[in-house]
């Protein structure tokens, strides 16, 4: 190793460039909420479509991602489109979720189209006292998941896998100030623990679990996938809740519950856990397809 590289890797030398990233990070926090909601959808867009045109090998993996699944559906012209869509749509949660600690619930749900009957739904199922797992995906705007919960009033928690940077950490807890958090590479005990005490879990289960998943069909290939949601619900009895925030075209939301699992036990765990599991991707490949663009598809999903 040279010169140059061992200074760098030192920890002197990495601690300050934590740091560094770390001041940078919390000045786009303190400015992005300045930003009102309208600019934010504006700007959000443009870059977005700047990060398309400029961002090369992320481009390529987006393009190849929903060609995979929809190359035999769509033409090669509407895969372009929609994936500039993508990377709109991610320019404005990134300008977004800086934002929602500091708008009040009216504005908040000014902005977020849900049925009475769903919130009723929620509500009586929180008071059966058996807690529940709210799952969702990375489409729209995810983050604010979990913020709805909470402004409902329901306790609930957020599974989360901390920066490598600590330095991020710190705003990570203060942009989800309203949720308690659960750091998912130490001890997952306080999950079933907040799920007996009747609060909610708030996670996101399409992410690729690569070694530490199990391989379940996603639109047709096998994808390895986190058996987390399942495991909790077979657990505890908690229902799961496949939720998401759908961004409408005027840059509102779009609050939709896909279905509610009840977890059953048959006495097989792997043949209960995979059943669960293969009913969560139906779920999100259901909503994909009608979505196509609000999907993070710059992401390694299959191997």
């Amino acid at each position: 190793m040279g010169l140059l590289k061992r200074i760098k890797k030192s920890p002197p030398v990495t601690r300050l460039r934590r740091y560094l990233a770390y001041l940078v990070a919390l000045a786009y926090f303190r400015l992005a909420p300045r930003i009102s909601r309208d600019r934010a959808i504006r700007w959000g867009r443009a870059l977005g479509r700047f990060a398309f045109r400029r961002v090369g090998y992320a481009r390529k993996l987006t393009l190849d991602n929903l060609t995979r699944v929809f190359g035999g559906e769509m033409e090669e012209g509407e895969i372009e489109a929609v994936a500039e869509r993508v990377y709109e749509n991610l320019g404005v949660t990134a300008l977004e979720f800086p934002r929602l600690p500091y708008i009040s619930d009216r504005e908040f749900f000014q902005n977020v189209d849900f049925r009475k009957e769903d919130i009723d739904y929620l509500r009586e199922l929180m008071s059966e006292g058996r807690g529940a797992i709210f799952a969702s995906a990375h489409m729209g705007n995810w983050e604010m998941l979990a913020d709805f919960g909470a402004r409902l009033g329901i306790k609930m928690s957020v599974l989360y896998k901390p920066s490598t940077n600590p330095y991020f950490n710190r705003l990570w807890t203060e942009l989800r100030g309203r949720n308690r958090l659960i750091d998912i590479t130490a001890s997952l005990s306080p999950v079933t623990a907040r799920l007996k005490a009747g609060e909610g879990i708030s996670l996101l289960f399409d992410e690729n679990a690569r070694s530490r998943g199990i391989e379940i069909p996603f639109f047709g290939r096998p994808a390895s996938t986190y058996k987390g949601p399942a495991f909790f619900g077979l657990r505890t009895g908690a229902p799961i809740l496949c939720l998401y925030f759908i961004r409408q075209p005027d840059g509102r939301h779009r609050f939709l519950i896909e279905r509610t699992i009840h977890p059953r036990r048959t006495g097989d765990l792997e043949a209960d856990l995979k059943r669960i599991m293969v009913e969560m991707n139906s779920s999100l490949e259901k909503v994909i397809r009608l979505y196509p663009d609000q999907w993070n598809w710059v992401y390694k999903r299959w191997n």
